[in-house]
């Protein structure tokens, strides 16, 4: 494995987000930035095996206090791999509509692709929103990551999820640690080598025998 740097920024939308990083990093930082007294957390991959649970998902510095805090399960990072958790995509029927589970803070909704023939791109996949009815005629879809559609009463929204679909791998990014519009740049580390040392205790020397 070579050492790999990206570094990168996103704009929040209020839920979660899968973080094309194309690797699993061993160490992520990410800064809030355009606010008076910004937070920043970090995550390590050795803290996601290795800890207890309400300790796996990284640390949060609360710019306005200074305060060092645990994030709990589900309002952190995590590993993301998509060999393992490739989402599904439906094509849009008005029964699929209709059956759609709305994104939540903590979960991704119902993933659709327009129906064949239809004049959006192929490859653009919508998210549900609003979970509703869906209408009988299918909608004129957008054409721009991040724009919605209602369809009755469902709403879509279009996202960019076709890495995920493809070998993706990077973080997931947990709602409640982003703030809607707010900017988010990150650090994302991926070392040649990462060490669990264990249990220091009888080294001699404070030296790791098996070093």
């Amino acid at each position: 494995m070579n050492d790999n740097i990206k570094v990168g920024h996103w704009e929040a939308d209020g839920g979660l987000i899968n973080l094309p990083i194309g690797y699993i990093p061993d160490y992520l930082k990410v800064v809030e930035v355009g606010v008076t007294n910004p937070n920043m957390y970090e995550w390590f991959r050795l803290q996601e095996q290795d800890e207890a649970s309400n300790s796996q998902e990284g640390n949060i510095l609360t710019g306005s206090t200074g305060v060092v805090t645990q994030s709990a399960d589900d309002g952190g990072i995590v590993a993301f791999n998509a060999g393992s958790e490739s989402p599904t995509v439906t094509t849009w029927t008005e029964a699929v509509a209709t059956a759609a589970t709305a994104r939540t803070a903590t979960a991704a909704g119902t993933y659709v692709k327009p129906s064949v023939g239809n004049a959006q791109d192929r490859g653009s996949i919508f998210e549900c929103v609003t979970a509703g009815t869906g209408g009988s005629t299918e909608p004129t879809w957008p054409s721009a990551d991040g724009e919605q559609v209602t369809d009755n009463s469902v709403v879509w929204e279009k996202v960019n999820v076709s890495k995920q679909r493809a070998g993706y791998q990077g973080v997931i990014v947990s709602a409640t640690i982003q703030t809607d519009g707010r900017e988010y740049y990150y650090l994302a580390l991926q070392a040649a080598q990462a060490v669990d040392h264990g249990d220091v205790d009888g080294w001699s020397s404070g030296t790791d025998p098996n070093a």
